[in-house]
């Protein structure tokens, strides 16, 4: 897609010897510039397993990874904490 972008004097001037020292041209530049700019501005999103892990914060446990709510509050008695 194409449009118009004004800058004023001195940032062109600027921008025209980056293209110099860099080797790329204007337009690289600054499609480079923006797209870095979006990376750190646009809003940040959780990786979808995480959203998924969240949607179901308690999920099934299988036999070997429950918790014996008996043996934890003996051992926590032990420990000084009360019910």
């Amino acid at each position: 897609m194409n449009f118009s972008v004004h800058f004023d004097d001195a940032t062109v001037e600027r921008l025209n010897k980056a293209v110099d020292r860099v080797d790329l041209t204007r337009n690289r530049i600054i499609v480079k510039a923006v797209q870095e700019w979006l990376e750190r501005n646009e809003e940040k999103d959780w990786p979808e397993a995480l959203k998924n892990h969240f949607r179901n914060p308690a999920p099934d446990q299988s036999a070997n990874d429950s918790l014996e709510a008996k043996a934890w509050r003996s051992e926590s008695a032990t420990e000084g904490v009360r019910w």
